[in-house]
């Protein structure tokens, strides 16, 4: 999951070559650490100005799905749905691709998955809006993911994505880009 700062076409095209450049990268063998120096080079070649920079979380799942190895690139944290309830989860945080390049200070976190267990990742435009208490933030959407925690996964997604909007909705509404990826797994009697 990534996401380019600003707004516009330009950026929006670079974020369209980050993504197929990262696809390439996957099916090239690339690993975790190689994937996002190669994005930050490239990143760097096409940006539109010095100061645009992206943040990206990658995870890997090995074969045998009892964990999740996961780096940061100055991306928001993910939710970890586990028996019915939500946890935020943040892994080691290292420097957003672009700001200070080939500085690149990226490390696995790796973390225990059990059966029917799931995470959740999204952009920051999912938590950034304004609500009568001020910004949403982290807490206030692990505050939503927990409400909705015993939902089903897409309900789960529509009723996050939902509740953040109607929060926001007063003062302008979510005014950044939201994506939502929920990843689910490790099903009882699957090796």
């Amino acid at each position: 999951m990534g996401d380019v700062s600003g707004h516009g076409a330009a950026e929006a095209a670079l974020a369209v070559h980050l993504r197929l450049a990262w696809r390439t990268a996957v099916l090239c063998g690339q690993s975790q650490l190689g994937q996002l120096r190669l994005l930050e080079r490239i990143l760097v070649d096409e940006r539109p100005d010095e100061d645009t920079y992206a943040t990206v979380v990658s995870l890997v799942f090995p074969p045998h799905g009892r964990s999740v190895r996961m780096i940061s690139a100055g991306h928001p944290g993910l939710l970890h749905r586990h028996s019915g309830k939500a946890s935020w989860v943040e892994p080691q945080p290292g420097i957003a691709l672009g700001l200070f390049p080939g500085r690149g200070d990226w490390s696995e976190t790796e973390m225990a998955l059990a059966d029917r267990d799931s995470v959740v990742l999204f952009t920051d435009g999912l938590y950034e809006g304004r609500t009568a208490g001020g910004r949403l933030g982290e807490e206030g959407l692990l505050r939503l993911a927990a409400q909705y925690a015993h939902l089903e996964p897409q309900a789960f997604v529509d009723a996050l994505v939902r509740g953040a909007s109607l929060l926001a909705a007063p003062f302008g509404g979510l005014l950044d880009d939201v994506a939502v990826l929920h990843l689910g797994w490790n099903r009882p009697g699957r090796v």
